[in-house]
């Protein structure tokens, strides 16, 4: 059997070290001496990260083969046989990181280690994808870093390395949400979506501003609402503020003014409007209703609804 080679920089058998535990060089630098195809082999305690902003290839795992078009991001963990054909027009870089650089991720983050112990290839559509774009801009200050001479440049670079591990981090478990299947991502994108509205169902927000949040669109954003929700995201987003106001309404002292105006309202006649078209009578038939409710309760059964 063949011997798999173990570099530290493909074809350097006796490269000693790299230095400052970082080397950045593009793609085609050293793909092109060997005609744009690197053999299976692997790296003894190097991490590598492979930014593709254009060109077409194939990524090589063990025995798993990944054909990639650009844009494109590849990740390879220590130990791990890879190989790579690139097309000549191949634009992209490599950042060998040594892999002790991991250990320095947050310590309140085990799971983004955790999804960087296997390879990654992860294709977007198009280049301006937000997961992309985001792991290429911190991989480009990172190469700027690291051919410049800046004060402050380690730090810059490890901020830099540890951002785009980040981002690679979450854009590996958006694919592998996707790889479950419809019903899955929907309920995922459901439980995130009432985390949102509970940050800011008392601030005015659009829609596109939810959808956005979540990565989706609109339509999307709609469609989740009515399979998880039974009900629109416009909807979901009235049925929490009328909670809200039902709550107000029973256990507060506020006005119906003050409460219209905590909830986003710019007065309390389009807040009343809104109450009564929602839930059939007036805020202040409501709050008497609740109090004489309250008011019958035994002892000790009175208290506020949790918020």
């Amino acid at each position: 059997m063949t011997r798999v080679p173990t570099y530290t920089l493909y074809g350097e058998l006796q490269r000693a070290h790299v230095p400052d535990s970082l080397h950045v060089e593009s793609i085609a630098e050293r793909s092109r001496l060997h005609g744009w195809e690197i053999k299976p082999h692997r790296h003894d305690a190097l991490v590598q990260l492979l930014c593709l902003r254009s060109g077409t290839g194939e990524a090589v795992f063990e025995a798993q083969r990944h054909p990639f078009v650009a844009p494109c991001v590849i990740y390879v963990p220590a130990l791990t046989v890879h190989g790579f054909r690139f097309s000549s027009d191949i634009d992209g870089v490599v950042v060998t990181v040594a892999e002790g650089q991991l250990d320095r991720l947050p310590a309140d983050a085990p799971e983004l280690a955790a999804r960087l112990q296997a390879p990654h290839c992860l294709c977007w559509p198009h280049r301006s994808a937000v997961g992309f774009a985001q792991v290429d801009q911190a991989v480009a200050v990172l190469t700027a870093e690291a051919h410049g001479f800046a004060v402050g440049r380690r730090t810059a670079i490890a901020s830099a390395w540890a951002l785009a591990l980040v981002h690679l981090a979450r854009a590996v478990a958006d694919a592998q949400r996707r790889a479950q299947g419809p019903a899955a991502r929907s309920l995922q994108h459901a439980q995130r979506f009432r985390a949102l509205l509970e940050q800011s169902f008392r601030t005015e927000r659009s829609l596109a501003f939810y959808a956005g949040q979540l990565g989706i669109t609109p339509t999307q954003l709609n469609r989740v609402c009515r399979q998880v929700f039974g009900t629109s995201a416009l909807g979901a987003l009235h049925r929490r503020l009328v909670l809200e106001a039902q709550r107000d309404l029973a256990y507060s002292l506020l006005s119906v003014k003050e409460i219209a105006l905590s909830l986003g309202f710019s007065e309390a006649a389009y807040f009343t409007r809104f109450f009564a078209r929602q839930t059939g009578s007036a805020p202040s038939d409501f709050r008497a209703a609740a109090r004489r409710e309250l008011a019958r309760r035994p002892a000790g059964l009175s208290s506020p609804a949790p918020r």
